[in-house]
């Protein structure tokens, strides 16, 4: 790949290239957090936000369809 091609796709995909690495170290760092007993009570402990958002949207989408 040429040096032009690959500027013309880093500079297409910069979004890409830094917002996803940059969302998982977001949700690592959440999980490391969550982990540390004296900043985080274990009763009050969260799951990762994508997790929560994921079972959120599966239950919106089955209970409608009555299979919960």
């Amino acid at each position: 790949m040429s040096k032009r091609k690959l500027g013309k796709l880093i500079n297409d995909n910069i979004v890409l290239i830094v917002g996803i690495p940059l969302i998982i170290g977001i949700h690592y760092g959440w999980a490391k957090l969550q982990d540390i007993p004296y900043l985080v009570d274990p009763a009050h402990k969260k799951q990762l936000p994508i997790i929560t958002v994921s079972f959120s949207q599966f239950r919106s989408f089955l209970i409608p369809h009555g299979v919960i």
